[in-house]
């Protein structure tokens, strides 16, 4: 399947090769201006030779200027995809930062999402263990009550405590 160009790059990819014809074509426009006046030069006569030779000064400068300019132009660019490469290697490195994080977060979110799970299980055995423990109170209570060793007070006080721990149960469970 073949995708799309990105609009975005295909501007970027095309602005620069436009400023690269632009300087290339600037470079050969001097260029044969230059020859043109050298050309020029070898047919002069004398007496309009220092005419020419302050024309073909003016070429030279032009030239070297424009040299300097593209010199100039290639620097800065030079610069700033250097400056674009380290932008590049930081946010590779916080990427980076990030996607560990984040790996370290779910590990996090997964042990969080187990021990819920595992929560209601470990409630229910709870519970079963305190039914038990309330089941074998009942028992004793009711043979302290047969064996009568305890006041009527004590046993009340204590069948109150069983009552209490079953609401307390029943409200656990709900």
């Amino acid at each position: 399947m073949i995708s799309r160009p990105d609009p975005i790059k295909a501007r970027i990819a095309l602005h620069y090769l436009a400023k690269a014809t632009k300087k290339f074509h600037d470079r050969e426009n001097s260029k044969k201006k230059l020859a043109a006046q050298l050309k020029q030069l070898k047919k002069i006569s004398t007496n309009t030779l220092q005419k020419h030779l302050t024309e073909l000064e003016k070429r030279i400068n032009e030239t070297v200027r424009i040299e300097n300019k593209i010199l100039k132009s290639q620097s800065q660019e030079d610069h700033f995809h250097e400056e674009l490469k380290n932008k590049i290697n930081v946010l590779e490195g916080k990427l980076g930062k990030y996607m560990d994080t984040k790996d370290a977060r779910e590990k996090r979110i997964k042990e969080l999402e187990e021990k819920m799970t595992d929560k209601p299980q470990h409630k229910q055995e709870k519970i079963l263990e305190v039914q038990e423990a309330i089941h074998g109170l009942e028992k004793t209570y009711e043979e302290a009550k047969k064996a009568k060793i305890y006041s009527k007070t004590d046993m009340e006080r204590i069948k109150t405590r069983i009552n209490a721990l079953k609401s307390k149960l029943k409200s656990l469970k709900n």
